[in-house]
């Protein structure tokens, strides 16, 4: 993953800015009390906003600036903030949470990483337990964009990023013991200035 970059791009983050709509969508479904894991959580918007709406949440980022950011400047008995490689976390234990959450995450790691990460999210999470993810699409714009660097994943605007193929998402996730809530690909769910990508959306359970 793209340490160096990261820790610039979060070194000038400023403090609360709204939380993304794909959170906005899941705290409905997220029952107040449960203890939810954000994969990748950046600058915290998605996390202090679960957080102030009652869910206990565990916040890991790679990048040592923008959690030591967070750690000085937010202090809530619902959330801890730890800087790490969320794919091999220890933070990641048997049974321990209720709800994992990724957002704009799981195309930044390899395949491979991928892999290691849903099994290690599948084993972390309660019977019921649910996944939410939210990923750039092969469908997305900037596809085929950069320097190739592997399957569907090419090295563009100084970072890198893999585009998931939304029937292989589902398939990984089955085969490893997900039941499939929900599995949209469209527009309109990420809209950032002038960008309106395609985007997945899923939605697993452990049953």
């Amino acid at each position: 993953m793209d340490n160096t970059y990261w820790d610039n791009y979060y070194s000038t983050m400023n403090e609360w800015i709204e939380p993304s709509q794909f959170a906005k969508d899941i705290l409905p479904i997220a029952d107040k009390g449960k203890v939810l894991i954000e994969l990748g959580c950046g600058n915290g918007r998605d996390a202090l906003f679960f957080a102030k709406n009652g869910l206990k949440v565990v916040a890991v980022d790679q990048s040592k600036i923008a959690i030591s950011k967070l750690q000085s400047t937010y202090a809530n008995e619902n959330i801890e903030f730890i800087a790490d490689d969320f794919v091999h976390s220890n933070v990641l234990g048997s049974d321990s949470f209720n709800y994992a959450y990724s957002r704009f995450t799981m195309h930044s790691i390899t395949e491979e990483e991928q892999d290691i990460l849903l099994q290690k999210v599948y084993d972390s999470l309660k019977i019921n337990g649910k996944l939410f993810i939210e990923v750039r699409s092969v469908k997305d714009d900037i596809y085929g964009l950069g320097e190739e660097v592997g399957r569907n994943a090419y090295y563009y605007n100084e970072h890198y990023r893999r585009f998931i193929v939304l029937e292989e998402l589902t398939q990984k996730l089955q085969s490893i013991g997900f039941q499939i809530n929900k599995a949209v690909e469209a527009n309109n769910f990420a809209i950032y200035k002038d960008e309106n990508p395609i985007v997945i959306r899923v939605i697993a359970q452990k049953s």
